[in-house]
């Protein structure tokens, strides 16, 4: 009978080959083999499951170990987010306040530029007006001695129309009244000839005809038979000119 050595760990093949010595009044050796055999299957799936279990550990212990790994990336990568993110930070905020003076010295020359330009545009607004004002002025008073003098022309050809009026009324009241004064002269001394004549004709009557026969004379020119123009007065000028004298003669009169 072989016999395994006590420190040597066992295996299902040596627990199945294992021979026990005899003795009288032993075990029962098929009972043993039977046990035996039991526990070395046990034993064989025991190993086979630490076998497992040892992969299982060892798969779980790289899992680990990529766990740590990763878990250390992590870390490292949180730290370097962390780093990052603070410079970001730090970054931002100088980058803001960088923003921030340019946009107040950006809004300092706006200003400026703004109170430059206004000024600019006070002064050339002021400019302006006195321009206009000035034209303003120069065409008044061109406009003012324009008027005074189409003013003094009016008045002058309002005069000269006058004069020659007044000349032209004096002529024709002249004229007039040397033709109403011959109209007159003429008139007198035809009355004068016509009772000179009438006389005449009585006398000569009174002496060639009988006594006692009257012819009838002739009647006196009835004051209607002449119409003489009232006399010229003077009037305002460009008035109508009085009508000339006419002479008319009755029915059955002579006319002069």
């Amino acid at each position: 009978m072989s016999q395994s050595p006590t420190n040597q760990p066992l295996t299902p093949l040596d627990i199945g080959h294992h021979t026990f010595p005899g003795r009288p009044g032993g075990y029962d050796r098929a009972s043993v083999r039977t046990f035996l055999g039991q526990v070395a299957d046990q034993l064989e799936a025991l190993l086979h499951e630490r076998q497992d279990l040892r992969a299982r550990v060892a798969e779980l212990e790289r899992e680990l170990d990529e766990r740590r790994a990763c878990e250390d990336e992590i870390r490292r990568a949180v730290v370097a987010a962390e780093r990052i993110g603070h410079d970001l930070r730090e970054n931002a905020t100088r980058q803001c306040e960088l923003m921030l003076a340019e946009a107040q010295t950006r809004r300092e020359g706006l200003e400026q530029d703004a109170q430059v330009r206004l000024t600019e545009l006070e002064a050339a607004h002021q400019a302006r007006m006195h321009e206009l004002e000035a034209a303003f002025r120069g065409r008044f008073a061109d406009l003012e001695r324009d008027h005074h003098q189409l003013t003094l022309e009016r008045d002058r050809a309002h005069a000269q129309r006058t004069v020659y009026l007044e000349r032209a009324y004096a002529e024709r009241h002249a004229d007039l009244s040397a033709r109403l004064s011959a109209v007159r002269t003429e008139y007198s001394q035809f009355v004068s000839q016509y009772r000179a004549l009438v006389q005449s004709f009585a006398e000569l009557s009174a002496r060639h005809l009988p006594a006692g026969e009257d012819l009838p004379l002739p009647a006196a020119i009835p004051a209607e038979t002449v119409v003489l123009a009232a006399p010229v007065t003077e009037g305002e000028p460009g008035s109508p000119a009085p009508a000339e004298p006419a002479l008319t003669r009755g029915e059955g009169q002579p006319f002069a």
